[in-house]
């Protein structure tokens, strides 16, 4: 998956803005495109569709899906994405206390950034709506990423190479995980084709 593409179309405005977020290194996810697309354009449907295309839809409140649009999500969805990195935050911690004391070791607990909350957007319209979203989006996204390269991190022993390491059994694994398993299921991206 590509990222997401955050899709703002009210019922009464006359155009639609596109958002998208993509992952631009490890642990890093930006805004990397914004398009504000006319209902009048006749390219209208093929715009949005190479927009969303290989992305996961996500739809602000109150947005009528612009085109066939089977799996699109919402904010809700981002909300369990939080909640599934505060656990694996919980979860990272407890393995390090428990190496520490079982090591007799002094290790520092990781600090995590703060929990995402959803800002207003800055006026009424669809291109502040889509991004008022969209860096919500983002910020629980990277904060997914950040908590899960701190959990990478501790899996092998930077001097010997052993694994697992710091990190127990079920913790251990070689790369950073784009989402936890809860969520891949949630987040179907559009077909290209």
């Amino acid at each position: 998956m590509l990222g997401f593409a955050i899709i703002d179309r009210q019922p009464a405005a006359d155009a639609t803005a596109v958002w998208v977020i993509s992952r631009t290194g490890n642990t890093s996810v930006n805004n990397t495109n914004a398009v504000v697309i006319s209902h009048e354009d006749p390219r209208y449907d093929i715009k949005v569709h190479a927009l969303t295309a290989g992305r996961s839809i996500v739809l602000t409140t109150g947005t009528e899906p612009p085109i066939s649009v089977a799996d699109a999500i919402h904010l809700d969805v981002f909300d369990d994405l939080i909640q599934q990195t505060a656990t694996h935050q919980d979860l990272i911690c407890t393995a390090i206390a428990n190496y520490n004391t079982r090591n007799r070791k002094d290790l520092v607990i990781p600090g995590f950034p703060p929990v995402p909350a959803l800002a207003p957007p800055q006026e009424d319209e669809p291109q502040y709506r889509a991004l008022a979203l969209a860096n919500y989006v983002a910020q629980a996204w990277a904060a997914w990423l950040f908590t899960d390269e701190q959990r990478h991190r501790r899996t092998v022993a930077p001097k010997t190479g052993e694994t697992p390491w710091i990190m127990p059994e079920e913790l251990n694994g070689p790369t950073i995980v784009a989402f936890p398993d809860e969520f891949v299921g949630l987040v179907r991206p559009d077909p290209v084709a």
